[in-house]
């Protein structure tokens, strides 16, 4: 069932009364199971709708700063990076990403589109991470962490609202939200437009082009027959439009636009046969359409179909021959008699050819679908035995002539289940298991066993022992790199008017799936209802991970690297009375590689974070956090964030005024040196009006 009944009351009491609470916080996201902290077999990190309000986040991504461990930056202002405990990347390929339940993870490339997510920062009620693997619940992609991402029920949600921020750097974002009840159905309509310009400058002083705006519209409606039987439907889409840089050489202007639609429709139905037994059926059908065009003009040379034959018999001699004709040098000695064939006609139309360009329109366009039916049974055999369990079926479907050279699917299954068993009345074991099975690489287990000591109601200790799997994706597995250029000024091969560049790597479809062994030891302290402490201790050796190049010059992903991470997390969470509470997390994590590259330079050895927020009155709240991160052969990510908000009552509404400034400290680099601003301060006015 929905974890999302907690809130009551107007949203101006509400921030007080949750943000004190004296009750543990349950959680779903560790088993599938409702759990207290103290009984979770994982490590999990509860951001709540008042941490994330202290935050003055504009966005999910901003949030999870306050997680430990989480590595969050941008390639590009608009190309969020997010990653838990190593392997950060531009992609998101060991991190599954939740709402409500449905997986918003894009297998085609491996990745998560968080700016085209169709959802609101207001609209969250918490955001549940665990912290470390967690295929067994959730999947392959579950290989590092989860972020389960709960928005709030129709029924918890009484005002409508009004909401506009603007700021520096041209921000302007914007949200309407519209809800109803009657005793048997509820209903949330939020409308919505994010904006801003991106980042400034690279290192080099270059300009970047990296603005984007989004607009989204998100409809969630609940209808309770009875007691028993109650039906959600979640349905929502995005239009998202960016700039990007010069994606090849021979492109003409600087940049382009990148447009994104997302849209989805979800239905979930939750029953209950009892008290302890109830089932819940979550169905959901996504689709993901990507428009990006430019206009290039490459030697036409490149887009001769014999320059192409080439270099599908032999792509190293093709480049060799390239760097001599390019260089004024005589033409290497052909490796074979074919090779020497092909050279010939190559040769014959370079002298037709020359170095005239051949202008044209190229592309990256993408689509890709996904539908998954998932069934789950919770049933309570007494107080001491519980088993959750359920399978599920997905199909993806993915079709982009840039990345593969035709329309692809992957169905799927799932197999799961979690048993939990209190022995004793402080002993609690948690054995889960999770079979998958998929087109490409057939059938994969994932099990855990984890035992819990609850030394009192307010101490518990944690052994987890797991291993997890991730299976290659689309673009890992089956990716074909080609670049198809249209509308060309002139014909080169026949008439056609249109030819495909030269280079056409593909992958060699022989992936296994990366393997996880995890060991981990925690404590979780609540030495007082106002203070939460959590300490995890943990080894993770990580098994033919997926690595190598992923672009037109070369595209060759193997199974390649090996290495143990070992690190510390911990996490404060304290109320030391009603006006003040603060926040603390701080990660160590180090990399020994033992086959294949180093990646330490691909994770923030160090990470912290601190808020602290303070209610003057009734009224009146200021918040100040600083964030941390570090990086081998990277700038350091630091950062001082300063809030302070206030709330006007009126007549028949309420009115609350919010600023936020963000100050980099840091040479105003933001993660990566790609991307910098000309000053070092961030600021923005937010106005919501609840009514």
């Amino acid at each position: 069932m929905a974890i999302s009944q907690f809130s009551q009351g107007s949203e101006a009491t509400q921030v007080n009364d949750d943000l004190f609470s004296e009750e543990l916080p349950m959680v779903l996201s560790a088993t599938r199971l409702r759990q207290s902290q103290l009984e979770t077999p994982a490590a999990i990190t509860i951001i709540d709708r008042e941490l994330i309000s202290a935050s003055g986040a504009r966005s999910i991504v901003e949030v999870l700063r306050l997680v430990p461990g989480m590595n969050v930056g941008y390639s590009r202002g608009n190309t969020p990076e997010v990653s838990i405990h190593g392997l950060h990347t531009d992609f998101s390929r060991h991190l599954q990403v939740l709402v409500d339940g449905r997986s918003v993870f894009k297998p085609g490339l491996s990745r998560v589109l968080w700016g085209s997510l169709p959802i609101s920062v207001s609209d969250i009620e918490r955001i549940e991470v665990v912290r470390g693997p967690n295929t067994t619940s959730y999947g392959a992609n579950s290989f590092l962490g989860v972020i389960n991402i709960i928005t709030r029920h129709p029924s918890d949600v009484e005002s409508q609202q009004l909401s506009v921020t603007v700021g520096n750097r041209g921000i302007a974002d914007g949200s309407v939200r519209m809800t109803g009840q009657s005793d048997t159905l509820s209903y949330r309509l939020t409308a919505g437009h994010h904006q801003d310009d991106g980042f400034d400058i690279d290192t080099t002083g270059i300009k970047r082009f990296d603005n984007h705006d989004t607009n989204y519209l998100r409809a969630d409606i609940s209808y309770q027959f009875d007691n028993d039987d109650q039906l959600r439907f979640i349905f929502g889409a995005s239009e998202s439009n960016e700039d990007q840089d010069l994606l090849d050489i021979y492109q003409l202007a600087p940049s382009h636009n990148k447009r994104t639609q997302d849209s989805f429709g979800q239905i979930i139905w939750d029953h209950n046969f009892s008290t302890n037994h109830d089932l819940q059926v979550n169905a959901y059908y996504s689709f993901d359409k990507i428009r990006e065009n430019w206009q290039t003009c490459p030697p036409a040379i490149f887009m001769s179909a014999e320059l192409g034959s080439l270099y599908d018999l032999d792509a190293n001699y093709t480049e060799a021959l390239i760097n001599a004709l390019s260089s004024g040098q005589n033409p290497p000695t052909p490796p074979s008699t074919e090779a020497a064939s092909l050279t010939q006609q190559v040769l014959v139309r370079f002298l037709q050819l020359g170095s005239q360009t051949n202008c044209g329109i190229a592309n990256q366009n993408f689509d890709e679908s996904k539908w998954e039916l998932e069934i789950q049974d919770t049933y309570s055999f007494n107080e001491s035995l519980r088993l959750v369990s359920g399978f599920s079926l997905r199909r993806d479907a993915i079709s982009g002539e840039s990345f593969f050279e035709q329309r692809t699917t992957n169905n799927s299954h799932r197999v799961f289940a979690n048993l939990e068993w209190r022995v004793q009345p402080q002993w609690l074991v948690n054995l889960g298991a999770m079979y998958e099975n998929d087109d490409y690489v057939g059938g994969e287990l994932s099990p855990r066993f984890a035992l819990n000591y609850l030394a009192n109601n307010r101490s518990a200790w944690r052994v987890i022992i797991s291993e997890g799997k991730r299976t290659p994706d689309f673009y890992e597995q089956v990716g074909h790199r080609q670049y198809r250029v249209r509308e060309l000024a002139f014909p080169i091969n026949g008439t056609d008017t249109f030819a495909t560049f030269y280079q056409t790597p593909q992958s060699r479809g022989d992936l296994i799936s990366e393997t996880i062994k995890s060991r981990e030891i925690g404590w979780f302290y609540r030495p007082s209802n106002n203070l939460d402490i959590d300490i995890k201790l943990y080894s993770e050796q990580l098994e033919n991970v997926i690595d190598g190049l992923f672009g037109l010059d070369e595209f060759d992903p193997q199974n390649a690297i090996d290495y143990t991470q070992n690190g510390v997390d911990l996490q404060l969470n304290y109320h030391w009375n009603e006006t003040n509470r603060f926040w603390f997390s701080y990660s160590y994590l180090d990399i020994d590689p033992e086959r294949g590259r180093n990646l330490q330079h691909q994770a923030a050895q160090n990470t912290l974070s601190l808020l602290y927020a303070h209610q003057i009155n009734d009224r009146t709240q200021f918040s100040t956090a600083y964030y941390w991160q570090d990086i081998r052969n990277k700038p350091d990510f630091k950062r001082v964030d300063a809030r302070f908000s206030h709330s006007i009552p009126l007549q028949s509404s309420e009115l609350h005024l919010e600023l936020v400034i963000q100050y980099n400290i840091n040479d105003q680099y933001f993660f990566d040196k790609k991307s910098a601003y000309d000053d070092k301060t961030t600021a923005y006015m937010r106005a919501r009006l609840n009514f």
